[in-house]
């Protein structure tokens, strides 16, 4: 498979493991994951296509590709059905996510626990396990942390910036994007979802508790640092996105 799309038939992811990966479990003889990271699968009933990140497993019948529950119920697979898949590469320049807003509860409604989350151990964790991963609005995943309750995050809020007009120097006003790819330094912030028990603590909660460095508002003052000129601005700016935005981004923007 290369940039034609092909025909899978839906299927169960086939381990628990796979189930928490949060990717399309796919036969690397129907895609070759050292090429394609990402799918775009569409139904041919509708024009709503879903994007996915792929993840190889040897005993993946070939002409078959795997969903967990989730997936299947957020995208309306049906197993056993054919879909059109072909690859998806992002556009970096506009589709890297700078901030991800997740709304938290427990997956299992009947097995919660009163213990304390910490947002900011949560946040780590989460850029190791998906990072470079495809995300939309709306979506739902589940996430394992350490040896915690399993949690279910529901994608709430997908943030970028005009990355263009950064390299400028010029302010750049936080955008909302219904689907983007996760970076090494996505700003995840956890919030908890409307009528769950769930105890979150750290700084890594609630949209409210940050400022973008590359907001039109932000000010450096704000940081200790006064009296700095429209050219030093600029310069603190784009500093600050080269530790969000991949090298490879912030270089083409010169």
């Amino acid at each position: 498979m290369s940039s034609s799309s092909i025909q899978l038939v839906a299927t169960k992811c086939p381990t628990d493991e796979l189930s928490i990966t949060n990717c399309a479990v796919i036969n690397e003889k129907d895609i070759d994951p050292t090429r394609i990271r990402h799918i775009e699968l569409s139904s041919g009933v509708t024009n709503t296509k879903y994007v996915f990140t792929i993840i190889k497993y040897g005993s993946m019948s070939q002409g078959k590709i795997g969903f967990n529950t989730l997936q299947r119920r957020w995208a309306g697979i049906e197993l056993d059905r054919s879909y059109q898949i072909r690859p998806y590469i992002f556009d970096k320049n506009v589709q890297s996510i700078a901030t991800l807003v997740l709304a938290v509860d427990f997956l299992n409604k009947k097995n919660t626990t009163t213990d304390p989350y910490d947002t900011d151990k949560m946040a780590l964790e989460f850029l190791q396990q998906y990072m470079d991963h495809a995300f939309s609005a709306g979506q739902s995943l589940p996430f394992q942390f350490m040896d915690k309750k399993t949690l279910i995050l529901a994608v709430k809020e997908i943030q970028t910036v005009d990355l263009s007009a950064v390299a400028r120097g010029q302010n750049s006003k936080a955008r909302t994007i219904p689907l983007g790819v996760s970076l090494a330094n996505t700003m995840i912030v956890f919030e908890r979802a409307e009528g769950s028990s769930i105890n979150l603590g750290g700084k890594s909660k609630g949209k409210s508790q940050f400022v973008s460095i590359i907001n039109p508002d932000f000010d450096f003052k704000t940081m200790g640092i006064g009296g700095l000129d429209a050219e030093f601005n600029a310069i603190f700016r784009r500093a600050f996105a080269s530790r969000v935005f991949p090298p490879e981004v912030v270089y083409q923007l010169g």
